[in-house]
């Protein structure tokens, strides 16, 4: 893909994100409550998509209005039976496709052997670009009907949620009326539950400073800490609110408007880092998923390990 084409791709996500930011309809800023958004899917495959692209067409979607999750490209929706609508125009999106190996070499430029004495190679990859269309901009295709929202009743507290904030390792200090992660006694420190208007808020927030305390030098290292300023601030709080609800999405915790109306105050601060770097969405996300992996480990091991049982 050539350096045009990667600019284009990070400056469409931008807007996209900038407008649902401004908006209250970003994909970590889900202004409803008790209800399981779909995701983009590829309506070929039934694959979902992931990182970036799954941020950039949620995004897109909720700025032209469409309500159908599915994409194509226009070759797949023709093999669907389907006809890209005419004027309308696609969305771009980008994959890294292996394309073969390389061998790998010292800084002598020697061939580097294996205990077997046999030369060690690595996948090459290379950046790949696709145009796709949403599937309310496709005619000819079923018509969509989406999942009905799942209405969860309240609880007072989430087992799994528990079980992720006690194995995580953290030292989590109730009381006051503040929430926050002290990076220099690594510590989290939140109001007691019932000082929440919900048992959501009180996950939600646990959870976006459980993100902050995966970045400690100790676990992820994200460094933030020693960079000061409103945009380098902003950066990791753009960080622990993506993280917190890629956490959220696994564990069923809803996020609710009153938990987003509490961080509104870092919207604009969002928005100008965004704007300032296009690499900043991309680096953000990224590191979002890292932290969520972080925290998910020992409950993503739990379950592998009861669904060996079962088999």
């Amino acid at each position: 893909m050539s350096w045009f084409s990667v600019q284009k791709y990070r400056k469409e996500l931008v807007n996209d994100l900038c407008e649902a930011i401004k908006n209250g309809t970003a994909p970590w800023q889900r202004p409803w409550s008790k209800v399981v958004q779909e995701w983009p899917r590829n309506a070929f495959t039934g694959h979902h998509y992931s990182y970036n692209n799954a941020m950039k067409l949620y995004a897109r979607a909720k700025r032209m209005g469409y309500t159908d999750c599915r994409w194509l490209t226009y070759r797949q929706a023709q093999d669907l039976g389907g006809h890209v609508k005419l004027g309308e125009k696609g969305t771009y999106i980008q994959f890294y496709v292996e394309n073969g190996a390389v061998q790998i070499t010292n800084a002598k430029k020697e061939p580097v052997l294996n205990t077997n004495g046999e030369p060690v190679y690595r996948a090459q990859w290379i950046l790949k670009r696709y145009v796709v269309f949403n599937a309310e901009q496709i005619s000819g295709l079923t018509y969509y009907v989406p999942e009905p929202p799942k209405i969860h009743a309240p609880v007072k507290k989430c087992e799994k949620a528990e079980r992720i904030l006690q194995e995580s390792g953290a030292k989590i200090h109730h009381g006051g009326n503040e929430a926050y992660y002290n990076f220099e006694y690594d510590f989290i420190q939140l109001p007691k539950m019932e000082e929440f208007h919900t048992s959501a808020d009180y996950y939600a927030t646990a959870l976006h400073e459980l993100s902050h305390w995966t970045g400690h030098e100790s676990r992820l290292n994200r460094n933030f800490w020693e960079s000061f300023g409103k945009e380098a601030y902003a950066f990791e709080e753009l960080v622990a609110e993506i993280s917190s609800m890629f956490v959220s999405a696994e564990t069923g915790i809803d996020q609710t408007k009153a938990h987003f109306d509490n961080h509104a105050a870092y919207v604009s601060n969002w928005l100008k880092v965004i704007k300032q770097n296009s690499q900043a969405i991309i680096n953000a996300v990224k590191l979002a998923h890292q932290a969520s992996d972080f925290i998910l480990k020992n409950e993503r091991a739990r379950e592998k390990a009861d669904e060996k049982k079962a088999s």
